[in-house]
């Protein structure tokens, strides 16, 4: 493993200083599987030996994004990183992380463990990238890590996207349909009642006449909370189907066609908007993908409390490292910051 890593980072450094066309347009020799392989590893050593250049990962997305087959060497680069990220950091990486040290020089620094980080950086952006370049050609309108956005439908229907959301919208004579393809949205719906509004979120469906409600869409179903009228929730897996109705002040929360009802204050619903989240004993594992949206990088979750362990409190969305800090402060949470891009938090 150590031989093919040496090998990454010299193929990265013979490309950076060829005219590649990384930086000039497409690749005229895109078939060329080869040289797509040497440009992607290329591109992994100058992201790592520049982790806080915007311009240089502006100009790495414009190449993600130039043709499948950039993407295709992209995701294969990052395949091994990936395996290795996921069984966790390495002692060294902890240990000397421990002084507080998350600068880029980290990588200099620690030369023992230079090629790992390497690697977990380069992990970092192809979780992040990838999926954004695939839902980018599907959406309407899409937001980045940290960021919102207020979309205004050609109906007038008003809709606020929270970070990492992707929602793409039609309105046609079989009604008024959006598609929430990823992430968490908070509508604001016109009236009309010849065309009912319907929010597909997966197999759910969340349908309305004139309301305000939040939906949220989770690896395992959609999460619905009222705040002004009502809606009904289609949770389907394709055998049957259940129907709940909800009023503002109601909450529910999908798992196949496992529904499950809760109450919320309607000041409450779609808090992120204030940048903040307030969970009433939720496990440590949910309140952590309520803040991966917000961190722009990669965040791994593990440990046997991340389910079990169960909190309550409010954190600030805006700050996502505050928020870890203060889940540790108090939780039995080991939070590990193993460069700018990636956190390891540990639920004991």
């Amino acid at each position: 493993m150590h031989e093919a890593i040496q090998n990454i980072r010299q193929w990265g450094s013979a490309e950076r200083h060829a005219e590649a066309g990384m930086k000039t347009g497409p690749d005229k020799n895109h078939s060329r599987s080869g040289d797509l392989s040497r440009q992607a590893s290329a591109w992994l050593v100058q992201l790592e030996d520049a982790p806080e250049d915007d311009i240089l990962r502006a100009e790495f997305m414009d190449w993600l994004a130039t043709s499948p087959a950039h993407l295709a060497a992209w995701e294969e680069t990052a395949r091994v990183s990936d395996l290795i990220v996921l069984a966790g950091p390495s002692p060294q990486i902890t240990s000397s992380l421990a002084s507080g040290s998350a600068r880029c020089t980290w990588f200099r620094n620690i030369r023992p463990a230079s090629a790992l980080a390497s690697l977990a950086t380069a992990a970092c952006l192809a979780w992040i990238a990838v999926p954004y370049v695939a839902l980018h050609f599907q959406s309407d309108a899409i937001t980045g890590a940290g960021e919102l956005r207020q979309v205004t439908l050609d109906d007038g229907s008003r809709v606020q996207l929270a970070p990492t959301t992707a929602i793409a919208f039609s309105n046609d004579a079989a009604g008024r349909r959006l598609k929430l393809l990823r992430g968490e949205a908070w509508f604001d719906v016109t009236h009309d009642e010849a065309h009912p509004f319907k929010v597909i979120a997966g197999d759910n469906t969340v349908t309305v006449l004139g309301t305000a409600f939040s939906v949220r869409k989770t690896d395992s179903g959609t999460d619905v909370a009222v705040q002004r009228g009502s809606v009904a929730v289609t949770a389907s897996d394709g055998m049957r189907s259940d129907r709940v109705e909800l009023v503002a002040g109601q909450s529910v929360s999908t798992d196949g066609t496992v529904v499950t009802r809760g109450t919320v204050r309607p000041d409450r619903v779609a808090s992120w908007r204030d940048g903040i989240t307030i969970v009433n004993d939720l496990p440590v594992g949910d309140v952590i993908d309520r803040i991966r949206p917000w961190y722009k990088g990669y965040i791994i979750a593990g440990g046997p409390g991340l389910s079990d362990r169960h909190v309550s409190g409010i954190y600030d969305l805006r700050d996502p490292d505050l928020a870890l800090k203060a889940l540790a402060r108090a939780h039995k949470v080991t939070v590990s910051h193993v460069s700018p891009w990636l956190r390891i938090v540990t639920v004991r």
